[in-house]
């Protein structure tokens, strides 16, 4: 499994005596569910960065050791030229190579075992305590970056998750029409005619990591987002960061489960994305339905599920999508870095509705 960087208390700007001033925070590292702290020790940086750019300030090297549940940041004094400018608190693995963190997400391979985390700006004109939001930048290849900020407190349906991470990667891999890609189904979906929009939809988007990515790197995509009403501030915030693709588009819906399912699925469509949605088993009869309605509808449509397992129950999500005539048409799996040079399954499947005939 990979860890996140979280600030457990935002960064804050102290000012001191002679104009001077600190930025001080306290960071955790933990798994995407905040249920396991990193048990090996890393090597660390702290970067001032100014306001939203790349140009760092200041630096300040740290080491998070295995055992710890935090660790306090404290970088400064920063010149009185500086403090009235707004700032931001960058944390991230060392990198002798590099004075710029880089988590890239091309693949597996290049993925670091700890995400780097970016506050919200704060002093200056701004307030002297950062917002509670972590930002992840991840590089994708050929596509650029992509910027998603996440919440900082424990309402996980705005956070990260591993599974979206390895999602990303697969579409990455499809829509580069890469020859490694085990999902032909899923490439093929990316290889539509000069004018034909492809429409998306992701169920359960949370912060919209995987729908917002798609949207960055596929062209003439059409991709709309949902969840509950919930996260509709931490996604638009995330949509307006996106670097849509030529011709692309994202939107937010709010779509409920156990409620009428409205226009969401109006219009046919070619991609269905479901990522670590099937963690709950109680949601999960809610859920098939959902699938279930919007393939009756786009009955072409091919359902990318992305999940890593976290207890046995997630197997009834598989028995419910076969009693609903779904099967799986493909699969495969990205291993994703675990501590101790290890590797973390995620798994993904491309399901199909089965049509009947009477």
């Amino acid at each position: 499994m990979v860890y996140y960087i979280r600030f457990l208390k935002p960064p804050k700007l102290q000012h001191g005596k002679n104009g001077l001033a600190t930025a001080s925070a306290l960071i955790s590292i933990t798994t995407d569910l905040g249920d396991a702290f990193l048990a090996e020790d890393v090597s660390l940086q702290a970067q001032l960065i100014a306001g939203d750019t790349n140009t760092v300030l200041q630096k300040k090297d740290l080491l998070w050791q295995a055992g710890k549940r935090e660790l306090p940041v404290s970088i400064g004094p920063i010149r009185f030229g500086l403090k009235n400018q707004p700032i931001g608190l960058a944390i991230g693995i060392k990198d002798a190579s590099s004075s710029v963190f880089h988590d890239e997400l091309n693949d597996s391979t290049t993925l670091p075992l700890v995400m780097s985390g970016w506050s919200a700006s704060f002093g200056g004109s701004e307030s002297a305590t950062a917002a509670k939001l972590v930002e992840r930048r991840f590089n994708l290849e050929e596509h650029g970056q992509l910027r998603i900020w996440e919440e900082t407190g424990n309402n996980i349906a705005r956070h990260i998750w591993d599974a979206a991470l390895a999602a990303v990667i697969c579409l990455q891999s499809a829509i580069t029409n890469s020859p490694s890609s085990e999902l032909q189904k899923l490439q093929s979906r990316f290889q539509h005619g000069t004018n034909k929009t492809l429409r998306v939809v992701e169920l359960g988007a949370g912060c919209g990591i995987v729908g917002i990515a798609l949207a960055q790197m596929q062209p003439r995509s059409a991709v709309i987002l949902t969840d509950l009403p919930e996260v509709n501030d931490i996604v638009s915030r995330n949509m307006r960061l996106a670097h849509l693709a030529a011709g692309s588009s994202v939107e937010f819906q709010v779509l409920d489960w156990d409620e009428p399912h409205g226009d969401v699925f109006a219009d046919g469509l070619d991609l269905i994305l479901v990522s670590d949605c099937t963690y709950n088993a109680d949601s999960l009869p809610a859920l098939v339905l959902v699938l279930s309605h919007a393939t009756r509808r786009s009955p072409d449509a091919l359902v990318l599920v992305s999940l890593k397992r976290r207890h046995d129950s997630e197997a009834v999500f598989f028995e419910l999508m076969q009693a609903a005539s779904f099967r799986i048409v493909e699969q495969t799996a990205v291993s994703l870095p675990a501590a101790y040079s290890e590797a973390d399954r995620i798994e993904i499947y491309g399901f199909q509705h089965v049509h009947t005939h009477t």
